[in-house]
C-alpha cells in the first residue's frame, strides 16, 4: 500500500474540493494569483489520496512556471494560513531532509488564522523506508506530466476547469455546471475591466456554493434563478469593497 495513504486528509476528492473552495472563498484578497496557482496544482497531484501529495518546490516552481523561491514563499503564505501543512521526510540511505509531503487542511472557519510561523508542522520526522522509494506522486486524473514543457505550467488550470472542479462536491450534473458557469460569464462580462479574473471566479464559486447551501434549508425549484441572485449579490459585495466611495454615492 502506497505511503500516502497514511497522510490523506479527506476521505474523498470532492470533500478536498470542497475545502480548496472554502479556503479560496476565505482568503481571497489574501492570497496572490500564484498563491492560487500553487494550491490549485498542489490539488490537482492530492487526488488519489485526497489531500496528500509528495511534490519538491523545484517541481512545483515548473509546473507553475515560477523560480523555486517565489514558490517557497507561496508554501509558506499557504502554511501561515492554515490551508496546506508540511510533513518533513528523511531520506533513508544519506539522512537529512528530503521532498515534504505536503497536506491540504479541511476548511474550519473557527480555526482558520493565520500560524504565528511559516516553519514545518512539529511532528516526528517520517523516514522512508528502501521499499517505498521517495517518488513524487503523479496525478491521478488530469494532469499529466508529459505536458509540462520548456518549464511552463500547461495543466488545465482555465477559469472553467478551476469552476468546475471548485464546485464539483456541490453540482453532479455536467449540464448545470455549464447553465451555471454561462450565468458566471454573463454577470462579469462587463466587470472584468474592473476586477482581478481570480476575483470574479472566486465570486462565481462563491456563488454556488452559497446556493447549494441554501437548498438544505428550503426547497429552490429554480437553481439557476437562484444562483442569479445570489450571483448578484457577491459581487454587489466585490464592487462595494474596493470601490467604497461609489457605494456611498
Amino acid at each position: 500500500m502506497h505511503y500516502l495513504i497514511e497522510y490523506k486528509t479527506f476521505q474523498s476528492k470532492h470533500e478536498m474540493n470542497e475545502a480548496v473552495a472554502e479556503h479560496l472563498s476565505e482568503h481571497r484578497y489574501d492570497l496572490s494569483e500564484t498563491d492560487r496557482t500553487v494550491l490549485n496544482t498542489i490539488a490537482c497531484y492530492s487526488v488519489k489520496y485526497a489531500g496528500a501529495s509528495h511534490l519538491k518546490a523545484a517541481t512545483l516552481a515548473k509546473l507553475v512556471g515560477k523560480s523555486d523561491k517565489t514558490v517557497r514563499r507561496s508554501i509558506n503564505r499557504l502554511c501561515e494560513l492554515r490551508i496546506i501543512r508540511k510533513v518533513v521526510m528523511m531520506r533513508p540511505v544519506s539522512g537529512g531532509n528530503g521532498a515534504n509531503i505536503i497536506q491540504i487542511l479541511p476548511f474550519d472557519a473557527r480555526n482558520d488564522q493565520p500560524e504565528s510561523s511559516n516553519r514545518e508542522e512539529a511532528v516526528k520526522p517520517v523516514v522512508a523506508s528502501d521499499k517505498t522509494p521517495i517518488s513524487e506522486n503523479k496525478p491521478f486524473n488530469f494532469i499529466n506530466q508529459n505536458n509540462i514543457i520548456n518549464n511552463t505550467y500547461c495543466a488545465p488550470t482555465t477559469p472553467y476547469v478551476r469552476f468546475k472542479q471548485s464546485v464539483a462536491y456541490y453540482v453532479k450534473d455536467a449540464k448545470l455546471t455549464n447553465k451555471l458557469y454561462g450565468i458566471y460569464l454573463a454577470h462579469t462580462s462587463f466587470l472584468r475591466n474592473c476586477h482581478e479574473s481570480i476575483d470574479l471566479l472566486n465570486c462565481g464559486i462563491e456563488a454556488v456554493m452559497t446556493t447549494f447551501k441554501a437548498t438544505k434549508r428550503k426547497a429552490i425549484r429554480n437553481i439557476t434563478g437562484y444562483y442569479h441572485g445570489v450571483l448578484d449579490r457577491v459581487l454587489d459585495g466585490l464592487m462595494y469593497a474596493v470601490l467604497p466611495s461609489i457605494a456611498e454615492e
